[in-house]
């Protein structure tokens, strides 16, 4: 499982285990103290049992949110707005924990050895305990939803660092920028018109969405450009940094036919990629959202600036390429040379990059 669905897939589990911990603790710790209960023999709870069951259908349930997430993660559905994305995330989820609820009952009535009967299990799935447990968890899928929703909105981890207040004052750090930009794209404006040529550009960064599986962060949309951003760690590690590019490029040709047919066009987009430090802080009051300021960011978009006059696609630094000590066997890395760049007073080597 690659690095960032496996980040998904345990912060999705842990989530529903803590949520069936709290359910349990809401129904069942400090029953004693409950005048209702006053009477009842409560040692007949087992606990063990029943936080075995409750880690058990937290596993089950963070399991079912995030593979119901993946089916759902396509182009059609990830279009749709907010709200209509996370009912459709909860109805669905909750679907399938009524399947699992089921099971488990069945399976209850088979430990207990009682004889299957179909109106004790319908006495079992129309009780009180189980619409709670129903209402709980379609409260929980939805709440979760949302957070999701908000946490793609700012980025994958963003709304925790805004929260936190991690860059309330201003810290350097190093990254690694992507600026990426639609080739010929005042032709395809001109050609297409402004609302097609929006639906474009919107079709294209829905399909930029699979950049995250090498690990890279979507930092601005500026009108047909996109800015990306690495960790350097995870940029460094088996390039991803620069097979994130070619990724995109392979997902606008699989589906090479759906953009001939709207667009009678295959877009395709160049690149210039740099690392160094950026000095990282929240801005905004109204609206907020983490800034990277830093003269890296310059030297990025210049060097993909220079993909038009060169003919080539993909340009990076050799300050970048100095640090890639783990390139796929399938990539070419060709100098170029010294370049002078707009802003910059110094020259800077630069680097293309192309697939075998």
């Amino acid at each position: 499982m690659p690095g960032n669905h496996l980040r998904g897939y345990s912060f999705s589990v842990v989530g529903w285990v803590a949520a069936a911990w709290l359910f349990m603790l809401i129904r069942y710790v400090g029953l004693a103290s409950v005048p209702e209960f006053d009477g009842f023999d409560l040692s007949q709870i087992k606990y063990t049992g029943l936080v075995a069951k409750v880690v058990f259908l937290g596993w089950i349930l963070g399991s079912v949110f995030y593979l119901l997430d993946l089916a759902l993660n396509r182009p059609a559905l990830r279009r749709r707005p907010y709200g209509a994305l996370m009912i459709v995330q909860a109805a669905g989820n909750v679907v399938l924990v009524v399947i699992a609820l089921v099971a488990v009952a069945l399976l209850e009535m088979a430990q207990s050895d009682q004889e299957f009967q179909v109106t004790g299990l319908v006495h079992r799935v129309i009780s009180t305990n189980f619409i709670v447990a129903m209402i709980y968890v379609t409260v929980v899928s939805f709440l979760f939803g949302f957070f999701k929703q908000v946490d793609r909105k700012f980025g994958p981890g963003n709304l925790w660092k805004l929260l936190i207040g991690m860059y309330h004052h201003p810290r350097e750090e190093e990254r690694i920028f992507m600026f990426l930009d639609l080739e010929a794209s005042t032709t395809h404006a001109e050609r297409l018109g402004h609302v097609q040529f929006s639906c474009l550009i919107q079709d294209c960064f829905i399909d930029l969405s699979v950049v995250i599986d090498h690990y890279a962060q979507i930092y601005q949309y500026v009108g047909d450009e996109a800015i990306l951003f690495w960790d350097v760690e995870d940029g460094l590690r088996d390039a991803n940094c620069v097979r994130a590019y070619f990724k995109f490029i392979d997902q606008l040709e699989a589906r090479s036919d759906y953009y001939k047919s709207q667009y009678e066009v295959v877009p395709v987009f160049k690149a210039g990629v740099n690392i160094g430090s950026v000095t990282v802080l929240e801005v905004g009051e109204i609206k907020r959202e983490i800034s990277y300021l830093g003269d890296v960011l310059n030297t990025a978009a210049r060097i993909q600036g220079k993909c038009s006059d060169l003919e080539e696609r993909l340009l990076i630094s050799e300050k970048l390429h100095d640090q890639l000590t783990n390139v796929p066997d399938d990539l070419t890395m060709n100098p170029i040379g010294s370049m002078e760049l707009r802003g910059r007073e110094e020259e800077v080597n630069i680097i293309s990059v192309h697939r075998k």
